[in-house]
C-alpha cells in the first residue's frame, strides 16, 4: 500500500475504475471456428458495408490492471450482502433497482453503502473498523 490517505470517496472512485477496467478487459471466451466457408451475407445493407459500427473499448492499461486487482481484494473484507452492494454501485445499477432487488428502502441502502466505504477507508488507513 502506499501513503495515500484513504478516503470513502476514494475507495468509491477506486471501485468505479475498477468496475471499467474489468468492462474493457478482453474476452476470456475462445471463439470455435465450426468451418472454413466464409459467412454468407444475408442482405444488401450488410453486404456494403451498412451495419452500425461496433467498436470495443480501449484495452485498460497495466497499472490500471493492478490497481483493479488490488481494488477487487478490498470487496473481500466485507460480508457478501455489502459485498454485492459495493459492486453494484461500481458498476453504476440506480438505487431504485436495487431497492426492487433487495427489499430495501433505497436510504437504508445508501447509509449501509457509506458504512462499508468507511469501513474500507479505515482498514486502508491502518485504523480499526468500527463496530456496526
Amino acid at each position: 500500500m502506499t501513503n495515500t490517505p484513504y478516503t470513502p470517496d476514494l475507495v468509491k472512485a477506486r471501485l468505479v475504475e475498477a468496475a471499467d477496467t474489468l468492462r474493457r478487459l478482453p474476452s476470456a471466451r475462445i471463439r470455435a471456428k465450426l468451418t472454413a466457408w466464409p459467412d454468407v451475407v444475408q442482405s444488401a445493407a450488410t453486404a456494403y458495408g451498412y451495419e452500425a459500427a461496433q467498436t470495443r473499448p480501449a484495452a485498460p492499461s497495466p497499472e490500471a490492471i493492478s490497481r483493479m486487482d488490488e481494488t477487487l481484494g478490498w470487496l473481500f473484507w466485507v460480508e457478501n450482502d455489502g459485498r454485492r452492494l459495493l459492486w453494484a454501485r461500481a458498476l453504476g445499477v440506480p438505487w431504485r433497482k436495487l431497492e426492487d432487488l433487495d427489499g430495501r428502502s433505497h436510504v437504508t441502502l445508501k447509509k449501509q453503502h457509506d458504512r462499508l466505504l468507511g469501513e474500507i477507508a479505515q482498514r486502508l488507513a491502518g485504523l480499526p473498523a468500527a463496530m456496526h
